[in-house]
């Protein structure tokens, strides 16, 4: 085939080949042909025909041409009455067709249509060409080239490159082009199930009028799918549906009517705060029904300025229990099964927590305890984001009930943006046209932005306050009632928008009807695609919304492990949820073991075999166990029967592996233990303290001694270090427990960070111990970096904790071990997370929440309790009042 199209005064040949598959296909011609024309007597007609090669332009009669062209079918490029007539006249079929004229001007031919081609400065171009274009314009913005395919599906929906590259510039604006932005609609399904009215339940009387306060309430289709399946007959049931799709209900549904009957109804939950939550809500619907609810979380033990205290409640005459994961297990670990007798219902919320690789293990290992222990139990599971769900009911021997229907339709948006300041101010428009909107119920529109780190958190927040927006700053390091005030305002819709962490993607549940990601970082790694389904679930609720909106706003050029955030978000529209596993470990797996033990799960040693054979554990199953029974941990008799030694017990309960708890013990035992310390700074300085106070308490006696005396004294103050170091238990069972977890969120002062990434022009961790971190504040050049007002603390800071000896500083723990102490320290004498919070910034320009400080305490009077319990096992009273002297001083504060 041969395409003719007009250039200037004369007409170019491209023969290009068989037309078959020419439509949309770049080719080479054979050569360019020129045809030159002239009116003459006779009309208008081919007076020379030049023929270009790779070598040389050559003429050839005009004949040739017309022989030519008659041998193979014509195409033109564009109408032209004079060379029809001229092609007609030579017994030339005249065709038309489109070509792309940017493939001509790079010496190709591509033939295009309507449908396969695209809008460009008034002409019509072939894919390949608006597809270069699309490259090109990426390159000069500093797009990462692996996100084209995003603007490829804009080309292929608008047919526009000028729309395209519209969106590649500056001065694109996201929200008045929000069709351009539109990655995908998840639609609610047509599919029709029967409306039933919640009246029409059989359910004891009480209960229903707590469903039937609105007398038009309707069963939503996965409580009806999960009524069909026997949810109310007693079989236990793996419900996977998505956020806000009635999930709870189901269980509800199964375990008020036993409640209601005698029997408990146990609902569990991954986090305090859900449980919190739930336990608020529980208490409202059905203590008026006659019904006791309890909490079973843990104790909260420390008591501070605008914290919730939280002694655990009677659960032996509960009937409704809400619980944590650890809270349950806690019970059954120390051997207090007989506290839930007869026990109904258990509901294990997010089951999907199994695959985590922190506490996945111990959720596996509590449902098959529960299943072992209480077999006539109805087991329930929910989750959002499970992909592999007939694995995870198997493995537990629960019918599976699936809906994968969103309750209202998701709208998920991509905007790329170029700075932090472009980010802002389309944040700031998205939850202003948010707010400003209200559905067909009547409710306001409010935003769940989520960033990376808790001080983003209060940046953003600071900013949209700043423009008239009400925003607040939400993340695990307030304090309980400040988290509380920030929850009841969203619920009453006073609040705008809530900024907070990835991390606390599946918290405290906020409906909102937009999710922004800010970021889509989580820590120090990319937001799995399974968190990342978890956190825009969050975006509409059938009961206030119509539609949920979702915005993700990746930065440009901003990349993290050699992956940008560009491809991560495109990554995640397109992914789907995770299958769901439970990671099996050595350590994990000796924990689970004498965890089965302790709470009589498992009696024996032939029990033992027949449950972990089936599972793909990483260990020898018999040197496991031997390990235990060698560690004095398990006891064994000649019948091959087995249970837990007080010692043994005593780390179970206390949730420590095996490994952490023989370091326990013999850490204990050992008379050189804080040798390791004690020419650390922070140490001494811990010493000196202990020291001044011992010398403060006998001061009355020393009142009455002679100057010589005095003075020996004083020598034998000089030597109070090695006297410390081997007989105070107090001292020693503090960094035994620190041992066990230090204080770690802690962050270098905003200021102070700023001032040194200024003027090193370099971006560096906030985490102050963090090894960039650390690398950067030990070294003595930093002080001429900041403020003279600055340098005071950061000087404080290098000779309180970076003056060791250690062969890896600044790399080494004692910045860290040295916060913790301080933070001990201060609680000790009677201080609040909120002064301990100051005092780190006023001495070190070091900042920690104080939410993040009373959680740190209570996780280190639970380690206390840990260490307390192991000395009551090997009956060292001792240990065991030492670590009650100290509880008693922590808790009370």
């Amino acid at each position: 085939m041969i395409i003719l199209r007009k250039s200037k005064n004369a007409w170019k040949m491209y023969p290009i080949g068989s037309p078959k598959g020419a439509l949309n296909t770049r080719r080479e011609p054979e050569f360019v042909g020129t045809l030159k024309f002239h009116y003459d007597e006779a009309g208008f007609n081919l007076n020379k025909y030049i023929k270009k090669t790779e070598n040389e332009d050559k003429l050839y009669p005009p004949s040739d041409a017309i022989n030519f062209l008659r041998s193979q079918a014509v195409f033109l490029a564009s109408h032209d009455e004079d060379i029809e007539e001229f092609l007609t006249s030579s017994n030339i079929k005249v065709r038309h067709t489109k070509v792309c004229p940017h493939c001509i001007y790079e010496g190709f031919v591509t033939i295009i249509s309507k449908d396969y081609s695209y809008s460009y400065h008034d002409q019509r171009i072939c894919k390949t060409c608006a597809e270069e274009t699309i490259k090109r314009e990426m390159k000069l913005r500093r797009y990462d080239k692996h996100v084209s395919k995003n603007f490829s599906r804009v080309l292929q929906k608008t047919g526009s490159l000028d729309t395209v590259l519209e969106m590649l510039s500056p001065k694109f604006d996201p929200l008045k082009h929000n069709n351009l932005t539109l990655f995908d609609k998840i639609k609610v399904n047509d599919n029709k199930f029967p409306e039933i009215k919640m009246s029409r339940l059989k359910v004891p009387k009480p209960f229903k009028k707590v469903l039937t306060r609105d007398p038009d309430a309707k069963l939503l289709p996965v409580q009806l799918l999960a009524i069909r399946e026997g949810v109310m007959r007693d079989e236990d049931m793996l419900v996977v549906s998505a956020t806000g799709s009635g999930k709870t209900l189901i269980g509800e549904l199964a375990g008020i009517p036993k409640a209601l009957n005698g029997k408990k109804f146990l609902f569990l939950t991954p986090l305090v705060a859900l449980a919190n939550q739930k336990y608020r809500d529980f208490k409202k619907k059905y203590e008026p029904l006659g019904l006791k609810v309890a909490i079973k979380v843990g104790q909260n033990r420390i008591h501070a300025k605008n914290e919730l205290s939280l002694p655990d409640s009677n659960i032996t005459n509960s009937d409704i229990i809400v619980g944590t994961y650890e809270g349950l297990d806690f019970m059954l670990r120390s051997g207090k099964k007989d506290l839930l007798t007869n026990l109904g219902v258990v509901l294990i919320d997010e089951i999907h927590t199994i695959s985590d690789p922190d506490r996945g293990l111990r959720l596996n290992g509590l449902i098959n305890r529960i299943r072992n222990l209480f077999p006539k139990t109805q087991l329930i599971g929910l989750s959002a984001t499970v992909r592999n769900p007939k694995v995870l009911a198997d493995a537990f021997n629960m019918k599976l009930v699936e809906y994968d229907q969103r309750p209202v339709p998701l709208e998920r948006h991509l905007v790329f943006v170029r700075n932090e300041v472009q980010k802002r101010l389309i944040m700031k428009k998205l939850v202003q046209k948010e707010y400003h909107s209200k559905s067909s119920k009547g409710f306001k529109g409010q935003t769940i932005i989520f960033t990376n780190s808790r001080r983003k958190t209060h940046k953003i927040a600071n900013f949209l306050s700043n423009k008239g927006i009400n925003a607040s700053a939400y993340h695990a390091g307030l304090s309980y009632y400040k988290k509380e005030r920030i929850e009841k305002n969203f619920g009453k819709g006073k609040i705008a928008a809530v900024v907070t962490t990835a991390a606390l993607a599946a918290g405290v549940d906020f409906p909102a009807s937009q999710v922004i990601f800010e970021s889509l970082l989580m820590g120090n790694k990319w937001i799995s695609p399974n968190e990342f389904s978890q956190m825009l679930g969050r975006a509409g609720r059938p009961s206030y919304h119509d539609r949920g909106m979702i915005y993700l706003l990746p930065e440009i050029d901003n990349e993290f492990d050699n992956i940008s955030e560009e491809v991560t978000a495109l990554n995640l529209l397109e992914s789907d949820v995770e299958d769901v596993h439970v990671n099996y470990t050595e350590s994990g797996t000796l924990e689970e073991i004498l965890a089965d033990v302790s709470s009589e799960s498992l009696t024996n040693i032939q029990m033992i075999h027949d449950f972990y054979s089936k599972k793909p554990i990483p260990i020898e199953l018999d040197i496991g166990v031997n390990e235990l029974i060698d560690n004095k941990m398990l006891n064994l008799d000649y019948n091959k029967n087995v249970n837990s030694s007080k010692y043994g017990r005593a780390v179970s309960m206390s949730f420590l592996s095996p490994e952490d708890g023989e370091y326990v013990k013999n850490s204990l035992k050992r008379g050189d233990y804080l040798n390791q310390f004690i020419n650390k700074p922070y140490m001494q300085k811990r010493i000196t303290k202990i020291s001044s106070k011992k010398q403060t308490t006998h001061k009355s006696l020393e009142s009455q001694k002679n100057k010589k005396n005095k003075n020996k004294n004083k020598k034998t103050k000089k030597n109070n270090y090695k006297h410390l170091d081997k007989n105070n238990p107090e001292l020693k069972i503090e960094n035994i427990a620190m041992d066990l977890e230090l204080f770690e969120n802690a962050y270098l002062s905003p200021v102070i960070h700023k001032q040194i990434s200024n003027s090193m022009k370099m971006n560096f961790s906030t985490r102050l111990f963090s090894e960039s971190t650390l690398d950067i504040i030990s070294s003595g050049d930093v002080l001429a970096k900041v403020d003279k007002k600055f340098q005071e603390a950061l000087l404080r800071l290098q000779i309180d904790f970076l003056r060791c000896k250690c062969k890896d500083r600044p790399f080494c723990d004692c910045l860290q071990r040295g916060v913790t102490m301080i933070i001990l320290e201060q609680r000790l004498k009677h201080k609040d997370p909120n002064d301990i919070s100051r005092k780190l910034y006023n001495e070190y320009q070091i900042q920690a929440y104080p939410g993040d400080i009373y959680s740190w305490l209570d996780t280190f009077v639970r380690n206390l309790d840990a260490i307390k319990r192991i000395s009551k096992a090997f009956d060292n009273k001792k240990m065991v009042k030492a670590c009650n002297n100290l509880i008693k001083v922590i808790e009370k504060g």
